[in-house]
């Protein structure tokens, strides 16, 4: 079995609407998705097979036709790995490479910058 949390772009736009919706069936999902850019319903289905391969996502038969599907991992423990992952691969993990390029291109404002230092500062 793969990894749950190598997830792709495309199926990383299932799970957030998992996510948002909690257990969905593969209509809600395409319907949701339509909302962004149109999907076929077959290449959803696929991609739901993946993420239900993958452990990501669990499958259940309904009490009408089809499957309801729901998240096995949070959102929040998949970011958290998504970012380690993100920093190990870009930065070698080093956090403070991480936050110099944004501070250097000027991604990051004086006000999100003052936010970090306020939250640095109330966790000691």
């Amino acid at each position: 079995m793969q990894d749950k949390y190598d997830i792709t772009d495309s199926e990383l736009e299932i799970m957030q609407v998992l996510w948002s919706n909690g257990a969905c069936g593969l209509t809600e999902i395409v319907e949701e998705l339509d909302k962004i850019k149109e999907r076929n319903k077959n290449t959803v289905k696929t991609l739901l097979y993946r993420l239900v391969d993958k452990g990501a996502v669990k499958s259940k038969k309904s009490t009408g036709q089809g499957f309801l599907y729901s998240a096995t991992i949070t959102e929040k423990k998949y970011l958290a790995k998504a970012n380690t992952s993100f920093l190990q691969r870009l930065y070698k993990g080093n956090v403070q490479k991480l936050l110099l390029n944004f501070v250097e291109d000027k991604t990051v404002s004086k006000e999100e910058l003052q936010k970090l230092v306020d939250m640095l500062e109330s966790e000691e």
